[in-house]
């Protein structure tokens, strides 16, 4: 398995694009023509392992349905076919499928992508972001305690297993729920989800 992380130029569009993708926590892989692999980000390159692979600048699936998938995918929207796929699952051995989302790039934008002509998105429905707690504290008034309840919550823990894990009757947690929910303006617990993984995008952390 070849591990490469091709570096653009500094101050490069292309440098630029990579590094806001690092920070929201989504892997980016830029491809030339014949599916060339031009450059990942680090997010991207956390994912090269048992399920994908790059070899000889290309970028390959080590699951054979799920490889035959992605080049075709690839190849269609290299070929600019009309109506091509655009997000795929790519099943994996020991974890849920990853999120692949492809996006042509404009030709009036190639060359400063150093001939890129598609994007490449990872999505890990494994990896769950957590917006940084200062950020709950100073902008929502919530405690310590109910920010660390609001991401056990975005991360899909019940409240029984977050009364468990933290030695606290379920009838607390219930309370700091409620809490967190009025703090925040919402008012069910799938909204606030929704509304946290929000905040989590744009602000938290990236790994």
């Amino acid at each position: 398995m070849q591990h490469l992380r091709t570096n653009p130029p500094a101050f490069s569009p292309a440098r630029c694009f990579l590094r806001v993708f690092d920070a929201l926590g989504f892997g980016v892989v830029l491809i030339g023509d014949a599916r060339k692999v031009l450059h990942l980000n680090g997010q991207a390159e956390r994912h090269l392992g048992p399920d994908v692979t790059l070899r000889s600048e290309r970028l390959y699936a080590t699951n054979g349905a799920a490889d035959r998938m992605l080049q075709a995918l690839l190849t269609a929207h290299l070929d600019g076919e009309d109506g091509a796929r655009e997000i795929v699952g790519l099943q994996r051995r020991e974890w849920r499928p990853l999120i692949l989302r492809v996006v042509s790039l404009p030709e009036n934008v190639r060359a400063a992508f150093e001939g890129a002509r598609l994007a490449l998105f990872f999505v890990d429905p494994e990896f769950c972001p957590e917006p940084p707690p200062e950020l709950l504290l100073q902008a929502f008034g919530l405690t310590r305690r109910e920010a660390k309840v609001a991401t056990q919550l975005m991360c899909g823990c019940t409240l029984q297993e977050i009364a468990d894990e933290t030695g606290v009757g379920i009838g607390t947690v219930r309370a700091q729920t409620k809490a967190i929910l009025a703090k925040t303006g919402t008012n069910r617990q799938a909204e606030l989800v929704g509304f946290l993984t929000r905040l989590a995008i744009v602000s938290g952390k990236s790994a």
